[in-house]
């Protein structure tokens, strides 16, 4: 189990220094570097715990005790850096959510660290004997509950990010951080369970307080692969040049188009337009389209291309834009000439990127399975 904690240590700083080679100087990759550096000081620690080194110089005791309650923030700061790129992140709002680990530092500062080897070993003592003060009965629980609590955050913050890529994009593979949000649930479940363990070792002596600990660091040696693995790799999604994306600064009770310069004449003509392009040019062939691209094509700006989509068809561009691909895979799987084709042959001409997400888009469109739907199909022709 011990060399176990000791590779993840290992990879978490491998995968930091991979990030530096990068050489890239965005703001997810520096929070990705401190989230890495963080996870592989914590689980070195605690390999030393598990070889009793940190007995044999206790000054090494507790350096990174206090290091989760920052893991949480970090983690929702690189899911915000991540889904607004250039956005509102300021160093006072970091600061701000990380003062609750500078004051539990800050406290054992003076309650612990500057003890000495002796002490800090009478000090552990206790503690594990349930003699705990007030605050540390504070600092458990922001230990114990920090990373949940943000992991939460984060995925809330991941679902906006779906409905909003969704407005832009006709395909969200690869943009949709799918993987990060497996990540974040990971870290939910693990965190709950590791203080449900943490429970029954301290109040009903089920299991040993260290099954518990070693749950979570396994978990977190687990995670290190996947995050570093999909973090690396992950290109910046959006872009300042984008305006869709901008984030308003201030609520506003206004209909979301009453700033439209759009007239009713200057809206059937683009919607004529827009039908016009799209059953007899197809633009929704292609696999990468986005709202902009339709937009320029259709002469028009993103927003008002955006407003006609939203107003007359009651649909985001994304649903837009595979409504009109699934209706051509109808259309060509009754076509003979394609008989021959594959469901997932015909799916890729017809736009998608993508066999889930052509799965779940036609379930949602038809109320079958594509393999169901072929099936029916088949039978009203016989």
């Amino acid at each position: 189990m011990n060399i176990i904690f000791l590779l993840g240590a290992v990879q978490a700083f491998f995968f930091g220094v991979l990030l530096l080679d990068k050489g890239k100087n965005r703001l997810s990759q520096k929070l990705l570097l401190l989230f890495f550096s963080i996870i592989g000081l914590v689980l070195i620690e605690h390999y030393f715990f598990q070889r009793k080194v940190i007995f044999e110089y206790p000054h090494l005791m507790g350096i990174t005790y206090t290091f989760p309650i920052i893991l949480g923030p970090i983690l929702f700061f690189y899911t915000k850096s991540l889904v607004n790129e250039h956005g509102l992140i300021s160093f006072r709002s970091f600061l701000l959510h990380a003062m609750p680990f500078l004051l539990v530092t800050t406290f054992l500062f003076y309650d612990f660290y500057f003890l000495s080897p002796h002490e800090k070993l009478i000090y552990y003592e206790k503690e594990t004997q349930g003699q705990t003060s007030f605050f540390f009965f504070i600092a458990e629980f922001l230990i114990n509950f920090s990373i949940p609590f943000y992991s939460i955050v984060s995925l809330i913050l991941l679902k906006k990010h779906l409905r909003q890529i969704k407005k832009s994009y006709s395909n969200t593979e690869n943009i949709d951080l799918n993987w990060l949000k497996i990540v974040l649930i990971c870290m939910v479940f693990v965190s709950f369970v590791s203080v449900l363990m943490g429970l029954l070792s301290d109040f009903f002596n089920f299991i040993s307080f260290e099954s518990g600990d070693n749950l979570m660091y396994t978990a977190l040696t687990i995670i290190i692969y996947f995050l570093g693995y999909y973090g690396i790799k992950q290109k910046p999604i959006l872009s300042t040049e984008n305006p869709i994306f901008q984030i308003e600064t201030s609520p506003s009770l206004k209909p979301k188009y009453a700033n439209s310069s759009l007239k009713d004449g200057e809206k059937e003509k683009l919607i004529q337009r827009l039908t016009n392009s799209m059953d007899n040019e197809k633009p929704y062939l292609n696999e990468s389209l986005t709202l902009k691209e339709l937009a320029d094509k259709l002469e028009t700006t993103p927003n008002n291309l955006s407003q006609i989509i939203n107003e007359k068809f009651s649909k985001n561009f994304y649903e837009f834009i595979n409504e009109y691909r699934i209706n051509e895979v109808k259309r060509l799987l009754s076509d003979p000439k394609y008989a021959h084709y594959s469901m997932i042959g015909i799916a890729f001409d017809c736009g998608f990127n993508s066999k889930s997400t052509f799965n779940s888009v036609f379930k949602q469109i038809t109320g079958k399975t594509p393999s169901e739907f072929k099936k029916s199909a088949f039978d009203l022709s016989d």
